[in-house]
């Protein structure tokens, strides 16, 4: 839950330092500047451990695996502010959570992946929740391209996830914190050289904040993909929705339309049903998946 309220905070910051920035007079930071940024200062953080355990603390065992992982969280990263920096952040959060529901459709595709009936109709009423939040754009005929961004941003985020669970079992989650902070800014730094601009003196503040939340994040989350199944996590990832919108309201008053709230609910019921469809099926029992939990 800690790394989930981190994300929702980092959200905030994107969010005030992009699109609000600009409404105030301020030259706003593009995406790819606020997350180079970001993991750079991240690393500070990390820094101290990177000391304490040696330059061997840093060898993994998946080093294709990290890259792949890491690309993967690039993109979603600038994805992701980009859609916080046009859209409200409790309709940006709510179609970020199709991602599992993605992700579940992607194993059907490529992997060969059985779905079953009760899966099937959990992925279809979630996108019926994607749909109501997006009412707007289809009541219009047209599919504004930024209601795919936070889209977009899930499946590279639901990847990513997956494959922190597959370093999990042999990397640290540390050693799994620092590569992704120390290879996505070199990754995001010559768009930021190119297209970016110099920050004003009060954004670095945000941005060392931004910096501190991510590090605190990921290693929590890092933690938490070590110790536990995926399908433990979901429940505490509904967080961010609340948190996202709390933070809406009460930093840049953006009350959640009926829409919006209505879509969020039947898409966390949709990825509930499927994470329980998912468990029983590896065999968890009656007990289901949420009957118990280490975090």
């Amino acid at each position: 839950m800690t790394s989930f309220l981190c994300f929702s905070a980092i959200n905030g910051i994107v969010r005030y330092l992009s699109q609000t920035a600009e409404s105030i007079g301020h030259i706003p930071l593009p995406a790819y500047e606020v997350a180079f940024f970001q993991n750079l200062f991240g690393l500070i953080f990390l820094i101290p451990w990177v000391v304490q355990n040696g330059p061997q603390s840093l060898r993994t065992h998946f080093p294709a695996l990290q890259i792949c992982r890491i690309a993967l969280s690039a993109i979603g990263v600038v994805l992701w502010y980009s859609a916080i920096s046009y859209m409200p952040l409790a309709q940006a959060v709510t179609l970020m959570f199709l991602g599992p529901l993605i992700t579940a459709v992607g194993a059907r595709l490529f992997l060969k992946e059985q779905i079953g009936k009760e899966r099937s109709l959990a992925i279809l009423i979630g996108f019926i929740g994607g749909a109501i939040v997006s009412h707007t754009s289809f009541a219009t005929g047209i599919l504004s391209l930024v209601s795919l961004l936070p889209i977009l941003a899930a499946t590279c985020f639901s990847g990513a996830a997956l494959m922190i669970r597959r370093l999990a079992k042999a990397d640290s989650p540390q050693l799994i914190t620092s590569y992704l902070l120390f290879f996505m800014a070199p990754a995001l730094f010559l768009p930021t050289l190119f297209y970016g601009s110099f920050p004003e003196a009060w954004q670095w503040p945000w941005l060392l904040m931004m910096g501190g939340l991510a590090a605190g994040a990921h290693l929590c989350l890092s933690k938490a993909y070590a110790s536990t199944e995926i399908s433990y996590l979901i429940p505490y990832g509904f967080t961010k929705w609340f948190a996202s919108a709390a933070i809406g309201v009460i930093a840049f008053a953006e009350i959640p339309s009926l829409w919006t709230c209505l879509g969020a609910f039947i898409i966390m019921a949709a990825i509930i049903s499927l994470s329980y469809a998912e468990a029983r099926r590896k065999g968890f029992g009656r007990e289901g998946p949420f009957s118990k939990t280490t975090l």
